[in-house]
């Protein structure tokens, strides 16, 4: 019997290995809780779960009140079927910071050293109360001696209540994460799935649309190389077509992502109004686009010339055709949208809602879900 069980072990460690649920991704928000897990089927990386369960509460109602945190999860692990109790999460994007910042590596010391030292500079007294974070951002060709990081700063005693609201609501924090790396991690992921000469993945610049703003996110390979968040939003879009139609938001969301098929014989003129709803948008687009343009334009400078292989879209809006076809026409690169549902083919049915994986947050929930997951399967 022996013999047996060391003849098979190397086969049935493989199995284990292809077969395996991972920790949660979990991102609190103002209005919504947003969860996802992963797990390998047959060496193959898919999406076990995923839940957006919208809140009424404050964000200072649910800290005070961790109950109130517990009776969500209870709620999306009734229609979703998350496994353990594991979460790799993020700070709430009102307490956290997000900086760019250069510096040159010194021989012999560890990038810490000058990062720290050049946020004491830029910040006085204030870093001794902020919890620090930061990843190296891909090497600028054009400077080999010079190097940005990316620095996430948070307030000490935020950073201990968002950890204490975890546990109190009976979760395990296996890492706390940011925003940046967690796309970073899809869209690696997702380069992984499209491309066929992987490991070599493209370059991509990922537009991640939220409701009260947008992140333009290049990854350069593997590497994260800019993060920046420009004021285009779903509710920007809204607000104008109030202030120029009149337009309650109701009726806004439904002309801008229905589908013709579901507008119905009632809305005869829908067409037309569409293309008015595109015409007051334009400015918004066009404001969309210069901030893109002038993306592509700093990426250029750091890469001696080169572009992105990939436009990504992200969020709610990207399933809006205007601003699909829009930014289609006016780039000269491929524009795809980023759907976590889509790319990991979920065989849980109750994944496959055509509005789940395009709300905003759940790419960064996904992102956040996806750490330790194997590129490329088992």
């Amino acid at each position: 019997m022996n013999t047996l069980k060391k003849l098979f072990k190397p086969v049935l460690d493989r199995m284990a290995r292809m077969d395996k649920t991972f920790s949660l991704g979990l991102e609190l928000g103002p209005t919504r809780l947003n969860l996802a897990q992963m797990e390998l089927v047959a060496g193959k990386s898919r999406l076990r779960a995923m839940a957006s369960m919208e809140h009424s509460f404050s964000m200072d109602e649910i800290y005070q009140d961790p109950k109130k945190l517990k009776a969500l999860l209870k709620q999306a692990y009734a229609i979703q079927p998350f496994k353990g109790k594991t979460v790799v999460s993020c700070l709430p994007a009102a307490q956290i910071k997000i900086i760019s910042l250069s510096f040159r590596p010194v021989e012999g010391q560890a990038n810490e050293v000058p990062i720290l030292a050049a946020l004491r500079e830029r910040l006085k007294g204030e870093l001794d109360n902020l919890v620090v974070d930061f990843m190296i951002l891909r090497q600028d060709e054009t400077d080999p001696s010079k190097r940005d990081a990316l620095v996430a700063l948070a307030p000490r005693d935020k950073v201990m209540a968002h950890l204490e609201l975890l546990g109190a609501a009976g979760l395990e924090v296996e890492a706390l994460d940011i925003g940046p790396a967690a796309l970073a991690r899809l869209v690696c992921h997702a380069g992984a799935i499209h491309t066929p000469e992987f490991p070599l993945a493209p370059n991509v610049l990922l537009v991640n649309f939220g409701a009260d703003s947008s992140f333009l996110t290049v990854i350069w390979g593997r590497r994260l190389m800019l993060d920046r968040v420009v004021e285009f939003s779903e509710n920007r879009m809204f607000a104008r077509l109030k202030q120029v139609l009149d337009m309650p938001q109701a009726l806004a969301m439904r002309l801008l992502y229905a589908k013709d098929s579901a507008l119905g014989a009632a809305d005869e003129g829908a067409a037309q109004t569409r293309q008015m709803v595109a015409e007051v948008l334009r400015p918004e687009f066009e404001l969309l686009l210069q901030e893109i343009n002038k993306t592509l334009v700093y990426m250029a400078s750091r890469t001696r010339g080169k572009s992105v292989d990939h436009l990504y879209l992200a969020g709610r809006v990207a399933c809006y055709p205007g601003i699909f076809e829009s930014l289609r026409q006016q780039l000269k690169v491929p524009v795809r949208r980023l759907d976590p549902v889509a790319v990991f083919k979920a065989e849980n049915s109750g994944v496959y809602d055509d509005e789940l994986g395009a709300l905003a947050g759940m790419a960064v929930t996904t992102g956040l879900a996806l750490r330790g997951v194997p590129e490329h399967g088992a």
